[in-house]
């Protein structure tokens, strides 16, 4: 097995450096984000670092098999393809794997490499997909609670992440036993206010209120009572300039430990891509996906991860308060995707 490591401006970048050297049938071991070096951390952008890997002869095929007749038979059968589209034999390669993913809803180049070289999703089919699927993904990374004091949860509106800190609270207090602060900074929303200090009666924790960064920066003493503070912010539309330049500036002087981007799983997967280039600015993030309970397709999952290059940490499916929380698990993708399929 050949493994190397790519470094480039952003993850689309680095799929077409391993497309181009390794092939199609390259999986993603690992990725995240790194920030090069400058004169004193400055003027270097953030650039993601992936690490893939190749089987020298992936489908272990006999090298001597392959002969030039073979390759002749291969021009001819895609001829013949071209030509009589209407074929029995066109029908069943039109019909592969890629082409299913990509209708689907999977970007072109995801589905390629998620998909090339399996003919049908028969049990070898199936657990190759499965294996690629979950390559793709990585581990889920949830809240570190024992490293991470402050987290932040940002994302567009309507996406439900009052309700996900909520549960998040709920599990940190009753699986984890740890002592929390909910602080909202979402003060454009009265609603949301008054949702947060609704969960924190139930929970029995703290609820802070604050307007500005300057608000959030003075009950930093109180901080230390605590194994862990979530902040909730206000949804902001990615064409909203002037709330983004406060989230901005909120971020910048917080100095958060972990920051989880928000998304809905029933979001379009063009809207997701607007969304994650108009955040990309949140630096480091994690991705949680709610709503899985009202799409039938989560092809946007896959899109979303492909697009930014982060990790994913949850799954949400429902309203309840704390059941409907899940650690994110390419398992679920995949049935869908063979359900869908």
């Amino acid at each position: 097995m050949k493994i190397k490591k790519y470094i480039a401006d952003d993850f689309q970048e680095a799929l077409k450096m391993i497309k181009a050297e390794m092939g199609s049938n390259a999986v993603i071991l690992h990725q995240h984000r790194i920030r090069e070096r400058g004169i004193k951390g400055l003027f270097k952008k953030s650039k993601v670092e992936v690490v893939a890997a190749v089987e020298d002869n992936p489908y272990n095929f006999p090298k001597e098999v392959i002969t030039k007749s073979d390759i002749n038979e291969l021009k001819n059968l895609i001829k013949t393809i071209a030509t009589n589209k209407s074929s029995e034999i066109s029908e069943n390669i039109v019909k592969s794997i890629t082409s299913k993913l990509v209708e689907y809803g999977i970007e072109n180049e995801l589905s390629q490499l998620l998909g090339e070289g399996i003919d049908k999703l028969d049990d070898v089919g199936k657990e190759v997909l499965k294996k690629r699927i979950k390559a793709f993904l990585g581990a889920p990374q949830p809240l570190d609670s024992e490293r991470s004091k402050k987290v932040l949860f940002i994302g567009p509106t309507g996406v439900g992440k009052t309700t996900t800190v909520a549960k998040i609270a709920s599990h940190l207090i009753l699986n984890e036993g740890k002592k929390v602060m909910l602080v909202t900074a979402d003060v454009f929303r009265i609603a949301a206010v008054d949702q947060l200090k609704s969960y924190g009666d139930i929970l029995g924790v703290p609820v802070k209120v604050v307007g500005n960064i300057f608000e959030f920066h003075k009950l930093q003493p109180e901080f230390e009572d605590y194994d862990v503070v979530l902040i909730d912010t206000a949804g902001r539309s990615h064409k909203d300039e002037k709330r983004i330049n406060e989230l901005k500036t909120f971020i910048k002087y917080a100095e958060c430990d972990e920051i989880f981007l928000c998304l809905s799983a029933t979001t379009r997967s063009q809207d997701l891509k607007e969304v994650i280039n108009r955040y990309d600015f949140a630096g480091n993030y994690k991705l949680i996906f709610t709503k899985l309970d009202e799409t039938d397709n989560y092809s946007s999952i896959l899109n979303a991860v492909y697009y930014s290059g982060r990790p994913i940490s949850y799954f949400t499916n429902g309203q309840i308060v704390p059941d409907d929380l899940m650690l994110a698990d390419s398992e679920i993708i995949f049935s869908n995707i063979v359900k869908g399929n």
